[in-house]
């Protein structure tokens, strides 16, 4: 039982930030998805883009510790933990 609650917590934070990232995306940029993804890619701000998507995580994260589902939670801290090593990778390459 605690993977598959692990599972959704992580499910829940790459769908946050996928939803976050790409809000961010069309809301602030003039041209589309793929092509402004591609040029922050090439400005080497796509690290910010996904820190800046990941900021809807932390009422989800807050609202799961009320329910007390503990184990979601830490697959969502987990994949949170995974996102922060791509943005330092993103910020090295």
């Amino acid at each position: 039982m605690r993977n598959k609650e692990n599972a959704i917590g992580a499910i829940i934070c790459l769908v946050l930030t996928f939803i976050g990232m790409t809000l961010f995306t069309l809301y602030f940029s003039e041209g589309g998805l793929i092509s402004s993804l591609q040029l922050l890619y090439y400005q080497n701000k796509l690290g910010a883009l996904i820190s800046l998507g990941a900021l809807l995580n932390l009422p989800a994260f807050f609202i799961l510790i009320r329910k007390r589902e503990y184990q979601i939670a830490y697959g969502l801290v987990t994949v949170l933990i995974l996102l922060v090593v791509v943005v330092a990778l993103l910020k090295i390459v």
